[in-house]
């Protein structure tokens, strides 16, 4: 758990975390290959992974998640329900994810 949490809290469950986790590295990929220019834009991306453009973006959001949040996630430090579903969608600004999720930012 963050230093900060206090009380009895569960940690992420490891399938929650493992699903996490892969969707963090999928998404990172994506933004890749829209870097890249080997998928031009959001709509191509979707048709060639067989999804809809919402999950497309759900799916990058993951990609500029706090490298804390990342490292908490994959050495299983997150609090239980911080799984996929909470982390997608966050503000790009790294304070404000903390503070969307109702975690105390580490110093």
């Amino acid at each position: 758990m963050p230093e900060q949490v206090t009380g009895s809290v569960q940690p992420i469950r490891s399938d929650e975390r493992l699903n996490l986790l892969g969707a963090i590295a999928l998404g990172r990929n994506w933004l890749n290959d829209l870097v890249e220019g080997s998928c031009p834009d959001m709509l191509a991306l979707a048709k060639r992974e067989g999804k809809t453009e919402r999950s497309i973006r759900m799916f990058l959001s993951l990609a500029f998640l706090d490298p804390t949040l990342v490292k908490f996630a994959a050495e299983g430090r997150l609090p239980r329900g911080y799984g996929l579903s909470r982390l997608t969608d966050l503000p790009m600004a790294w304070p404000a994810q903390w503070q969307a999720l109702g975690l105390p930012q580490p110093a």
